[in-house]
């Protein structure tokens, strides 16, 4: 059957089918090469034991996370870092800068 096909029996929108037949998500499907198309095959038995790919990002392992949480920590520290140093430079400026009186109307 063609993937086309298969979304259908499967209740699948095409598009999503087509990543997992890129992913190989998909057991004995072929892409075959008829003329200038390119065409993914499956075999009909595949409908019996196929069991839909899990919805969202693979689970991180703890390796990953903690990866993950010091990335962010660093990230944190950097971006306190810069503002820290724009607000020191920012009061050196007003410091340096002369204060301009404005002209008032009469008085």
């Amino acid at each position: 059957m063609t993937a086309r096909e298969f979304a259908h029996l499967v209740n699948t929108p095409y598009p999503t089918v087509a990543q997992w037949l890129r992913d190989g998500r998909v057991p004995g499907a072929e892409l075959k090469e008829i003329g200038n198309l390119k065409v993914w095959l499956i075999p009909k038995d595949v409908l019996k034991d196929f069991k839909r790919p899990e919805m969202g990002r693979p689970a991180l392992n703890d390796e990953e996370k903690t990866k993950k949480a010091k990335k962010r920590a660093m990230e944190k520290s950097s971006a306190s870092l810069a503002f820290e140093t724009a607000m020191t430079k920012s009061r050196a400026r007003a410091k340096k800068a002369p204060r301009k009186m404005r002209k008032r109307g009469n008085q």
